[in-house]
């Protein structure tokens, strides 16, 4: 059981630093624009489309209209989108990108050098044991999707 304890600490503390080291370099990179999160998730979203009403936008990423307006508030203020009244329903906003939003790019940050050093069977060896974890973790979440419906 102690080595299990272990290995769970060991793994924690690794997502905990990778999850640290991610928020710092899109901090760092993007302001903090992370394409997955917050006002990069909507930049993402609104690539995808021409244009789209405030409350549509925020049913769809499935956020709270007050926490969507300050997050679309900051976009605003730093020249990503812009947000002008529906002529067709005057209670609407509609939001579309600038011309800013349209070509600020979001990149990922390069991972490659975390598995530096590890050489190449250890790296397979991780990526092998990972899979496993990762697949036991998608069973144990549909297990609990289903006991949770049915």
């Amino acid at each position: 059981m102690e080595d299990r304890s272990t290995l769970i600490s060991a793994f924690l503390e690794t997502y905990h630093l990778m999850h640290r080291y991610h928020m710092m370099w899109y901090g760092k990179n993007f302001g903090g624009l992370d394409p997955k999160q917050g006002q990069g998730r909507i930049l993402t979203a609104l690539r995808r489309m021409n244009s789209i009403p405030q409350r549509e936008l925020g049913f769809m990423l499935d956020i709270r209209p007050q926490s969507l307006g300050e997050l679309l508030q900051k976009l605003e203020n730093n020249g990503y989108i812009r947000r002008y009244q529906s002529p067709t329903d005057k209670r609407a906003l509609i939001v579309e990108l600038t011309e800013k939003g349209e070509t600020f790019q979001l990149k990922r940050p390069n991972y490659d050098e975390l598995f530096v050093g590890l050489n190449r069977r250890e790296q397979m060896e991780l990526k092998k044991s990972l899979e496993k974890v990762s697949k036991q973790l998608n069973d144990l979440i549909e297990q609990e999707a289903e006991s949770e419906f049915y």
